[in-house]
């Protein structure tokens, strides 16, 4: 699923409203995952995506402090409840069929997305701290990418991709 953000119609509080957003989906899709191979009996797995739910929510806080720095408690201008799906993916469409394999794969591709997404935001962000913030996001949704990757040939007994 290809990111589908207009930045060109959001200010930068509109960009931080939405990235807050999209970590709290990160963190909610993450803990679905723990539960879901958690109660297949997977103890390692379910603890990894758990930790995984524990950086989003990292991100979302320092997200969440940036906006608050920046437009005190002035009230966001979309839904909480609007389908932004940057990293959350359609759990109607996976269903409770999920394999641990597709579970690594789902979240492989929801870092896919937030990467792309806090790449494209760079470019509408004027505040230096925005900036940076999104910068050092960006990079640590590739960092997750790679835990995820790691995890997953580990459960698999694979060699190392990278």
């Amino acid at each position: 699923m290809a990111l589908q953000v207009d930045f060109s119609r959001l200010d930068e509080q509109d960009v931080l409203d939405l990235a807050i957003q999209v970590e709290q989906e990160a963190e909610d899709s993450y803990l679905q995952l723990a539960d879901w191979v958690g109660s297949d009996g997977n103890r390692e797995a379910s603890e990894f995506f758990a930790r995984m739910a524990k950086f989003e929510a990292k991100h979302r806080q320092l997200l969440t402090d940036r906006r608050q720095a920046l437009f005190g408690d002035a009230p966001a201008r979309h839904s909480a409840k609007a389908a932004w799906e940057v990293e959350q993916p359609d759990w109607d469409a996976i269903g409770r069929s999920l394999d641990l394999e597709q579970a690594f794969e789902l979240g492989m591709e929801s870092e896919r997305r937030a990467g792309e997404y806090y790449s494209e935001a760079l470019s509408y962000a004027s505040d230096p701290g925005v900036i940076e913030l999104f910068q050092a996001l960006a990079k640590a949704e590739e960092d997750h990418l790679r835990m995820l990757r790691s995890q997953r040939d580990r459960a698999f007994g694979r060699p190392a991709e990278d």
